[in-house]
């Protein structure tokens, strides 16, 4: 796909994704998800800012917003970023078979697993800033950072089970540094306990806050 993740109409994406033809995989649809999260999360923020009571707090939640703000950005350019890598890998592999050069594969392969590990740590700081936001927020918000959190939440595991995949295939292919790839599973591992962690924490404070506004 030529055209940026960020000037395609959804149904165009979602139709090339499910396309046999086009290279789209699912890192790509991780990284709009998080997109999603991360606006989510920015509502709240710009709702936040506007509130008296969190007047002596405004400069910190600007902040918030401006980093958000990128944070989405970002989440645009991974999507672009995974579909280019997938079709690197893929050209890579095809000429590779035909004779071409192994390292030029395992160099692609090894973006190919970089890449969504790049993504997680982005959605480890999106849920860090979720976190700041929740003791300032209000009972009819709270809500929409939980629902944050757990939209990044399924996309980082996303990306992490393609960084996973990629990482076995690197961890297996003939001349690749095997200790390389363990450091990355490592970070894979650390990265996807640290989403589940924070999301969880997330989602925990989202409904004792709803649970109260109820009673």
């Amino acid at each position: 796909m030529e055209r940026k993740i960020a000037s395609t109409p959804i149904r165009e994406f979602y139709d090339q994704i499910g396309d046999p033809g086009i290279f789209c995989g699912g890192g790509s649809v991780a990284a709009l998800s998080a997109a999603g999260a991360a606006a989510t999360a920015l509502l709240v923020m710009r709702l936040n800012v506007k509130r008296r009571s969190n007047a002596e707090n405004r400069d910190g939640i600007q902040a918030a917003i401006d980093t958000m703000e990128s944070h989405i950005d970002a989440f645009y350019a991974a999507a672009d970023d995974d579909i280019a890598t997938l079709d690197e890998l893929l050209v890579a592999q095809r000429a590779m078979r035909t004779g071409g050069s192994q390292d030029d594969y395992l160099a692609a392969l090894r973006k190919a697993a970089e890449s969504p590990l790049n993504m997680a740590e982005m959605i480890v700081n999106l849920l860090d800033a979720v976190t700041d936001q929740l003791p300032i927020s209000t009972r009819f918000t709270v809500s929409d950072l939980g629902a944050a959190a757990v939209l990044a939440d399924g996309a980082g595991r996303a990306a992490l089970l393609t960084a996973e995949v990629n990482i076995a295939l690197l961890r297996e292919a003939d001349g690749a540094d095997v200790d390389a790839a363990r450091a990355m599973e490592r970070r894979r591992a650390d990265l996807r306990q640290q989403i589940i962690d924070r999301s969880d924490k997330i989602e925990s404070v989202t409904r004792r806050v709803l649970q109260g506004a109820i009673n």
